[in-house]
Parts: C-alpha cells; sequence; structure tokens
C-alpha cells in the first residue's frame, strides 16, 4: 500500500510539474486574455493585445500580437485586411516622403524599414494568407468561414520589425525611437468595403476605427516610454522593465523611447498631462501650453475622456505629429527662439485629440474635416486665453504670413486647382495641400461662424462632437450638426467652398 501512495504521490508530483510547464508555455498568450472590464463605450470593440521585445541598439521590436475583430458591419465578411505600414519604409523608390525632404528624412542616406512574419493564425489554426499592396502593406487574411455581423475572429500574430535610421514619425534618431503605425493594424471597412490605401507621401494617410489594446513591452531597464493610454504597471526582470499600458476606445497606439527622457506634470480634471522631453528651455512650457489647450478644449468642445495626454519631445524633422493621448514635437522647436512655434504646434497637435482622436474620420478622402478643423481651433485657444485681440492677430498671420497666404501666393498661377475636398493622392505637393485643407478649410470656418454668430457656432462644434465621438464622422454628419443648431441647410455653403476651382 506505502509503495501504491508512494507512485500515486509520484504521480500527482509529475502532473503538477507537467501543468506548470504548460501553463509557463501558454501564459505568454494568456497574458492577453480579452477578460478585462472595458468601460461602458468600449467594451464591444475589437481588440488588440501585444507583447514586445525593444532592442534599441539594433532598432528592432519583435512582437507577439492577439487581435480579436469583432464584425460590426451589417454584411458578412469574407476576408479580413491589415495595414502593414512599416514595409512603406522598405524600398527607396517607393518612400513615404517627396522627394524634396528625403536629405532631411534619412540625413545618413537611405535607411530601410520593415516588418516581417514568422507565425500568422486564425483562431488557434495556421492562417491562409497573402501580402498585397503597393509596398507590400497590406496583409489580407481568409477566413475559412463567413464572419457574420456580431462574429469575432481571433488572429494570432508573430513578427519582428526594423526601424529605419530616420528622425520622422516611425524611425529612431539621436534622441528617441518614434513608433507611429509601427504594428499591423485592422484596415477600415465602410460603405466602400476595405480600405486599403497605401502611405501617400503628403498629409497624414491613415483611417483607423476605435479599439482596445493592452500593450506590454519589454524594454533595457534605462529608456523611459511615453504612449498612447495609461500605464498600469512597470516591472523588473533582471537587466529590463516591463512596461504595461492599456488603452480604452483608442483609434490607434503609438509610443515613443528615449533614455534621455526627463518629465514633468500636472493634473486637470480627471487628466494627468505629461510632457516627456531632453531640452530644459522647453519641457516646462510645453506641458503649459499643453495643460492650457486641454482646459480651453474642454471647454468649447466637450470632455476628454482619457485619463492621460502625453506631449512628447522627438527628433522629428516634420513639426508636429498626432496620436490618440501622444503628440510627438521636433525637438528644433524646444529652444528658447522658438516659444511661439512650440505653442502653436503643440496646440494644434493637441486639438487633434478631438479632431482625429474622438471625432475620427478618412484622413485620405476628408482630410481637411480634420486638418480645417483642427487650425481654426488653434486660433481658437489664442481667443480663450489671451483675449480676442490675440486671436485676430494670430487669423491675420494665418491669412497674410501663413498657409492662406502660401495659397494665395500659389493661386497667382490661373491653372491652380483650389478645391479643397480632393484625395491627397491629387495634390501636387505639400504647398499646395498645406494652404488649402489647413489654410483655406480654416478661413471656411471662420466665415461660418460669422455667419450664424458665435453662440451657435459652438453649439455646432459641440453637437459634432457629441454625435460622433469614438466614431468616424463624414462631411454629412457636420453638415447635419449645423442644421441642427440653426435650423437650415449649410450644405450650399460647403460645397462653394470645398469644390470651387
Amino acid at each position: 500500500m506505502k509503495t501504491i501512495l508512494k507512485r500515486r504521490k509520484h504521480l500527482i508530483a509529475i502532473i503538477g510539474v507537467i501543468a506548470v510547464l504548460i501553463l509557463a508555455f501558454t501564459s505568454y498568450r494568456l497574458f492577453w486574455n480579452n477578460k478585462t472590464p472595458f468601460r461602458e463605450q468600449s467594451k464591444d470593440l475589437t481588440w488588440y493585445g501585444i507583447d514586445v521585445d525593444f532592442n534599441p541598439k539594433v532598432g528592432r521590436i519583435d512582437c507577439q500580437q492577439r487581435t480579436y475583430y469583432i464584425n460590426t458591419e451589417d454584411t458578412q465578411i469574407t476576408d479580413i485586411y491589415f495595414h502593414i505600414y512599416p514595409n512603406s519604409f522598405k524600398h527607396q523608390d517607393k518612400a513615404v516622403f517627396p522627394p524634396e525632404e528625403m536629405d532631411r528624412a534619412y540625413p545618413n542616406g537611405f535607411s530601410p524599414g520593415f516588418i516581417e512574419f514568422d507565425k500568422i493564425e486564425l483562431d488557434g489554426s495556421p492562417a491562409s494568407y497573402t501580402i498585397q499592396g503597393y509596398s507590400d502593406d497590406i496583409l489580407m487574411i481568409s477566413l475559412d468561414k463567413t464572419l457574420k455581423p456580431g462574429d469575432r475572429a481571433d488572429i494570432w500574430l508573430e513578427y519582428s520589425v526594423k526601424l529605419p535610421n530616420s528622425p520622422g514619425r516611425f524611425g529612431y534618431w539621436a534622441n528617441t525611437y518614434n513608433l507611429g503605425n509601427w504594428y499591423p493594424i485592422l484596415c477600415v471597412y465602410d460603405e466602400r468595403g476595405w480600405n486599403l490605401e497605401p502611405y501617400y507621401s503628403l498629409g497624414d494617410p491613415f483611417y483607423s476605427d476605435v479599439s482596445n489594446y493592452k500593450v506590454r513591452i519589454n524594454a533595457p531597464e534605462d529608456i523611459i516610454i511615453a504612449a498612447t493610454g495609461d500605464s498600469i504597471n512597470i516591472s523588473k526582470n533582471d537587466k529590463l522593465n516591463i512596461w504595461e499600458f492599456e488603452a480604452l476606445a483608442v483609434r490607434d497606439f503609438a509610443w515613443v523611447a528615449s533614455n534621455k527622457f526627463k518629465t514633468a506634470s500636472m493634473t486637470l480634471g480627471d487628466t494627468r498631462v505629461y510632457s516627456y522631453f531632453f531640452t530644459e528651455e522647453g519641457g516646462e512650457k510645453a506641458l503649459d501650453y499643453g495643460a492650457s489647450a486641454l482646459r480651453i478644449f474642454n471647454q468649447c468642445f466637450g470632455l476628454y475622456p482619457y485619463k492621460t495626454l502625453s506631449i512628447v519631445e522627438t527628433d522629428f524633422f516634420i513639426g508636429g505629429m498626432e496620436y490618440p493621448g501622444l503628440v510627438m514635437i521636433d525637438q528644433s522647436l524646444y529652444k528658447g527662439d522658438q516659444d511661439d512655434w512650440l505653442e502653436l504646434v503643440t496646440v494644434h497637435e493637441l486639438a487633434h485629440q478631438w479632431w482625429y482622436g474622438l471625432v475620427g474620420n478618412d484622413q485620405i478622402y476628408d482630410s481637411w474635416l480634420d486638418e480645417g478643423l483642427t487650425e481654426y481651433s488653434t486660433i481658437l485657444y489664442y481667443g480663450r486665453r489671451y483675449g480676442q485681440q490675440k486671436e485676430y492677430q494670430k487669423y491675420q498671420d494665418l491669412i497674410h504670413k501663413g498657409k492662406y497666404q502660401l495659397f494665395k501666393i500659389y493661386r497667382l498661377d490661373e491653372e491652380i486647382n483650389e478645391t479643397i475636398h480632393r484625395p491627397l493622392y491629387e495634390f501636387e505637393d505639400w504647398i499646395e495641400y498645406d494652404s488649402l485643407v489647413y489654410g483655406k478649410a480654416a478661413i471656411m470656418f471662420h466665415e461660418i461662424r460669422r455667419e450664424m454668430g458665435d453662440e451657435d457656432f459652438f453649439k455646432v462644434l459641440r453637437t459634432y462632437f457629441e454625435n460622433n465621438k469614438f466614431q468616424n464622422a463624414k462631411p454629412q454628419d457636420l453638415y447635419r450638426a449645423c442644421q441642427e443648431v440653426t435650423g437650415q441647410s449649410w450644405e450650399e455653403f460647403f460645397n462653394q467652398w470645398l469644390y470651387e476651382e
């Protein structure tokens, strides 16, 4: 009997060891389960869980990603598409920068960026897939069975990403590693079907749905990370720090890493505003500009619903770039003689938290909808913070010195197309794009404010925000908000401004 008992105990012990090994083997995947109690507005959204090993010495990340995609359309789906933007940086002859910017984008010469997949699974089995698109920048996964409305697909991806040696929104340079548009993100399915547009060299060629994210980043212990969402835990493992972030109901997930960051922060309502910087002169000023913009835009448009908002000094030659809960600001603006530009760019990118982040839109076909409104929101900031005289001065600067002035100079060519509402690929260059999509569109918003009056204008902005937050808006949604507030149609007004040639 004792021998039998010993054997049983031995067998139980073996089973226990096996169970522990199985648990250890599977826990990597189980870390990213979807049992987090999401807030009400985010519980039925597509969910991303991404585990990242970050190797800054070679500019590389190795990732495991689980995506639970929910078919929220009213039609059945047979294939699922992802943008894989890193491949847009793979070939010099297909660069995402216009020719005149290549020297600034690649000061050390062209450096490729790309993504390579090790495993792609669908619902636990090897997936049937193809990589396609202009720069091999689209991943198509064929479904084993049709996905009906409300059904969910479980997609598992293992991949590595090589960052280019470039001070852009995706790449690394002397001070920072900029991780914008770095992971496979679902394409948007709308009335046109799947949107598979490439990474154009003009504008911000992105279009995405609001989703939920949990991201864990394993990084060297001297690295500090600023990211979309809330930092929910930082733990240590040997010489690594493990950063865990949760971001609910956001349009994208971006992060910036550096071993040089200093931080400052302040709380405004339910939101903690952070400034990450390595240039002393501008770090505190950027925090002041950001917190002031948050306060003003909360009052003008509607409350920012997230707990964290980060303003990040980066090696970034383009000025500024918006991502949900995080904005990248060019480090050259942090020097003392650039205060005016630092404020202008910081405020503009923070206005994008409302117009692009919370109220999304197709930035390829309707780019004026967020950029024009964001540019004019920046003008509104100056009036609310410094008074009407300052707002008037900034508006006049826009017309006589800024992007609209570029348009006035540019239109000396009688053949110029003045149409604001057109897709990115129909603009000739950045000058035409900036002067129309930013400048002329901002003037349009000023004119509609002048015609309907301040009270109705700000009611329109709040109505547009409330009706469309966490969604992708169309121009008709803005027209509808104008009509809802004023009781009259404004579509003809917009058409005259948007389609004038």
